[in-house]
Parts: C-alpha cells; structure tokens; sequence
C-alpha cells in the first residue's frame, strides 16, 4: 500500500516581514498613569517599554506593512499569493475577517483568506494551517500574518495588564521548499486545557456578555487576566515543548529558541528548568512587551536580520496563551 504521507510537499519559508508603530510607552510614562514603577515592571516582566498604534492606524494597517516586507522579501508579487490567514484577537471588526481586508490593501487577487483567533498561540497555529495547505498540494503560497493592536482593550487603570501588552505586527510566506530554499518545516504541535475562559480574557462582546451598558459599566471588554496560574501554565508549556525537540533532535542541533514573548521571567525560569543557557534565546520583550499572536513573527524577523537563524540548525517556536491553548512550531533553517 501506498503510503499518502511519502507524497507531501516539502514546505519552506520565503519571505519574512514585521512592522511596529512609531509611538513608545515607556514604563515612565506608566507610572504617571497607574501605580506601578520602572522597577517593579522590569523586576517581574523584564519589559522596559512597548509600541502603541497611532490612533489612524488598525490592526489591518499594521498587518498590511509587515505583509508587504513579506512579499518584498520573497521577492514574489501579490498575485502570487493563493491564501491569506491572519492571526489576531484584535481584528478591525468582528466580521468580515481581517485577513480579507489585508488582501485587498496588498493586491491580492486571487486568493482565499480567514482569521485564526487564537490569541498568543495564534501565529504558530496560522503557520501549521498554512503548511498543511502546502503539503497537500491545496495552495501554492500562504501568507501567514500575525498582527494584534492591543492597547484598544487594555485597561490602564488596571496595573497586572497594561503594562504588558503592545502593538505590532509580523508576517511569513509559506511555500513549496524548492521556491523558498530555506527554513525547512519540520513539524509543529496544537493542545489546549478547556474550561480556563476566565485565565486570559476579554469577556465582554460575544454572545455570553453581549455589549450593554451593563457590559460597559462593569468594564468588560477590557482584557482580564489571573496572572498566577498563567506564569505556572507557560513555564510547565514551554518547558515540554522544548524538551520535546531536544529528545527528538538533541541540545546541538537547536540553534535558537524563538518564544511567544510572553514575560522575561517565564521565559529565564523555563530555561532554567530545562538547563538550558540563556543565549539559545531570541528576546525582545524588553522593547515591545507582549505583542500576542505578533509576538513570535516580530522576533523571527529581528532575529533573521541579526544572523540568529544559522543556516542548518534548527529554530524552535513555542507559543502559549488564551485558552489556555499551545503549540510550537520547528523550523530548520
């Protein structure tokens, strides 16, 4: 018997690309604003400040520019493109999708496209939806953004959230690996632990908190998060995920751990835990704090411009959040 799997595409990247708005909030300027300090945030988030978007932009705007480095970067025409998927929790709208809205801003014309609402875990979830496409031969090219403007639901009178988010946007172009030549997909995860809807949440504008004035007045829709149980959660995850791929590939064909950039400490304690050094990761949570489903494709992007994705060894993507969802995503590069 045949076996269908022999007969896969083999799927690479082509193209990266990010954007992040001009405006910085420092923890300066957050202490003028709620009672907390530069110490006590960089003390238990390692975060020193984050972009804000300007109030023309949306969260379509931002994915479009990151969208369009993609592109430039593949050196491929938006023609080309043949699916559109766009992580976010923030969309400009609830509906139509904002992947639809980023291919007509891009010129993308032929192609079908939807949102994947999966919060942090959204762009290493986006991309394995992207590869399967791929692999089975469904599209060509995907264009996979991850893009979040989330000072729009932020409390800034709440200190446990609005010093941890930001704005911005990142984005990948998936492909056949013989059109990309480089950053081979390997594989990747999903999981999930049901029933935590009040972890990590923005509870109001669905159908179980409609928007009301009563919604309003209890401030519903803003994010709410118990941060306790979300430190033990992300630690225990990317802890697994990792190890996974060192029992599988071994320590020296890791060349750079590329985490959700959820918090500075989450991140040192799980590496700690798996006796890792510290120099195996790509971090840069202390300019742009936590960007969500933007997170993992801002990082990739910086990281290829500062040479950390060394050609042959393998890139590890963990990512965690609402849900409490999971996945990673392994690239070797």
């Amino acid at each position: 018997m045949t076996n269908p799997m022999t007969n896969l595409i083999r799927v690479g990247v082509a193209g990266l690309g990010n954007y992040v708005p001009e405006k910085r909030l420092t923890n300066a300027d957050l202490e003028a604003m709620v009672e907390t300090s530069d110490e006590w945030i960089v003390q238990r988030t390692g975060i020193r400040e984050r972009r804000i978007a300007a109030p023309s932009q949306v969260t379509s705007s931002m994915g479009l520019l990151a969208a369009q480095m993609a592109l430039e970067d593949a050196k491929m025409a938006p023609i080309e493109i043949d699916l559109v998927l766009c992580a976010t929790v923030t969309g400009d709208q609830p509906f139509p999708a904002t992947a639809c809205r980023i291919a007509k801003d891009l010129g993308v014309t032929n192609a079908g496209g939807f949102d994947v609402a999966s919060a942090c875990s959204g762009f290493v979830m986006a991309a394995q939806v992207a590869t399967s496409f791929i692999r089975s031969g469904h599209s060509r090219n995907v264009l996979v953004i991850g893009a979040e403007t989330l000072s729009r639901i932020l409390d800034y009178t709440d200190r446990n959230t609005c010093v941890l988010f930001g704005d911005g946007a990142g984005a990948a172009i998936f492909t056949s690996l013989e059109r990309a030549n480089r950053g081979e997909f390997l594989g990747g995860s999903m999981g999930m632990e049901g029933g935590t809807e009040d972890v990590i949440s923005m509870p109001g504008g669905g159908s179980r908190h409609p928007a009301s004035l009563g919604s309003i007045d209890q401030r519903l829709h803003f994010m709410k998060m118990g941060g306790t149980k979300v430190y033990r959660f992300a630690v225990r995850v990317f802890a697994d995920l990792v190890q996974g791929v060192v029992e599988k590939y071994g320590r020296d064909d890791i060349g750079v751990i590329i985490p959700h950039q959820v918090n500075q400490r989450i991140i040192e304690a799980a590496m700690a835990q798996l006796d890792l050094p510290m120099d195996l990761v790509f971090s840069n949570i202390d300019h742009y704090g936590n960007t969500s489903a933007a997170s993992v494709p801002i990082a990739l992007r910086e990281a290829y411009d500062q040479g950390r994705l060394k050609k042959g060894k393998l890139v590890v993507m963990p990512a965690f959040g609402a849900g409490l969802a999971w996945g990673h995503l392994l690239l070797r590069w």
